[in-house]
């Protein structure tokens, strides 16, 4: 084997294995058991305000707020917070809400969705909030079991992720980018611990908080310009209060995130992954981003020895298995998270090449024309929310209007 390739290819198996011990170091967890156990224990069914902010959702409304309406819990409301739809949405939501709010003015300094929010908040009774989304559908146990699960572990907030139902081909970008999340947050046992400040995720697809913790950390007035809060709420939970809990949904809530066209998901990834890295530790983002080289010059570098040595050598041997071993990880974390797409392993590299790609153009929208674009609306994101201290918080933003669920035990 020539010198350089050798070098080369001694370098790049480096790099796979400091990849795959990352990943399967924070990936052995004992996986929590989902169940409603504890609210069966305590007797009580807490009030829970289910808000749902709302643009042009006609194609998944009626779905998402039938399964909502169907929940095995008798004590929430449901809110819907529209931010301006020129479709059905509100209209085929009206029979299954007990609220609704339209306000398609957001003010310069808000991003659409968490405007919504908090105007829901605004309205909401609960001594729970549920954040969910439109596109989201939920088994009837579902709320009971995460609201069971936020009193057992004492959470200000539980963060779920929900199923991912894959069905066009260009969603298959969706397991990368939930994997490469995993990745950066250090693992679900990292993400539960307390003690572990720089570990947390969050899923806006469903955020389950007590009152009481959302109005102490600002809630989304204090991110009123983030353009990834789920992430920032997760951050400040974790930091601030010690109390996020997050877990895979286990098939209790499911989604389908960008059915619509390729150029929906695209600009959905674009407009967040810059976003993302202003709140990730460096140190993360830096082993995350080897992985994904390693995976993406694999093809190179089995070719490469294909062409330069025997087919039966020893090098070309190591580099297939090394690249086996990538893609047994990924199918290995994201079994039971979502369908398992033929798409995303037969072009693993390239989609991997294609999320690189998809930070480039984030990083460049942003850094150039300071603004990002979703659902045809421009927003000029807030990139320090989610790290700066809450100081304009006042209590007339905070109604009293609903008893709180205390973080701390009496025992």
């Amino acid at each position: 084997m020539y010198l350089w390739l050798k070098i080369l290819t001694i370098v790049y198996l480096v790099s796979i294995a400091i990849s795959l011990l990352y990943y399967f170091f924070i990936s052995l967890n004992h996986k929590e058991v989902l169940n409603d156990a504890y609210l069966l224990k305590v007797d009580r069914e807490p009030f829970v305000s289910i808000i749902l902010p709302t643009l042009n959702e006609e194609n998944n409304i009626e779905k998402c707020l039938q399964s909502l309406r169907s929940q095995n819990y008798s004590n929430f409301e449901i809110i819907l917070s529209d931010g301006g739809s020129k479709d059905k949405t509100v209209k085929l939501a009206k029979k299954y809400v007990d609220k609704i709010i339209i306000k398609d003015d957001t003010p310069d300094e808000w991003i659409g969705k968490n405007y919504g929010c908090h105007l829901g908040y605004e309205q909401a009774q609960g001594e729970i909030l549920l954040f969910t989304d439109a596109d989201t559908v939920h088994a009837p146990d579902a709320l009971r079991i995460f609201v069971s699960k936020l009193l057992e572990k004492r959470a200000g907030l539980v963060t779920v992720f929900p199923y991912q139902n894959l069905r066009r081909w260009w969603e298959s970008i969706v397991p990368i980018y939930f994997f490469l999340s995993h990745l950066t947050s250090g693992g679900l046992k990292k993400v539960n611990d307390p003690r572990e400040n720089d570990s947390f995720l969050g899923i806006g697809q469903y955020l389950l908080f007590t009152r009481e913790a959302y109005e102490e950390i600002g809630g989304h007035l204090r991110l009123k310009g983030s353009i990834i809060e789920d992430y920032a709420f997760a951050r400040i939970v974790k930091k601030e209060l010690q109390a996020l809990f997050y877990t895979p949904s286990d098939k209790l809530v499911r989604a389908q995130m960008y059915p619509e066209s390729f150029r929906h998901c695209w600009t959905g990834f674009k407009k967040v992954l810059y976003a993302g890295t202003k709140l990730t530790p460096p140190r993360r983002i830096t082993i995350t981003l080897l992985f994904c080289l390693a995976t993406i010059f694999s093809p190179v570098m089995i070719t490469l020895i294909a062409i330069y040595q025997t087919p039966h050598s020893f090098w070309l041997l190591t580099m297939v298995i090394g690249y086996v071993f990538i893609i047994l990880a990924f199918a290995f974390y994201w079994n039971n998270k979502g369908r398992h797409f033929w798409v995303t392993y037969f072009f693993f590299p390239f989609l991997m090449l294609f999320f690189i790609f998809t930070l480039i153009a984030s990083t460049l929208e942003i850094l150039i024309s300071k603004t990002t674009t979703w659902k045809g609306r421009k927003y000029k994101p807030d990139l320090r929310a989610g790290l700066n201290d809450f100081e304009n918080k006042k209590e007339e933003d905070f109604p009293a209007s609903a008893p709180k669920v205390k973080l701390k035990s009496n025992q």
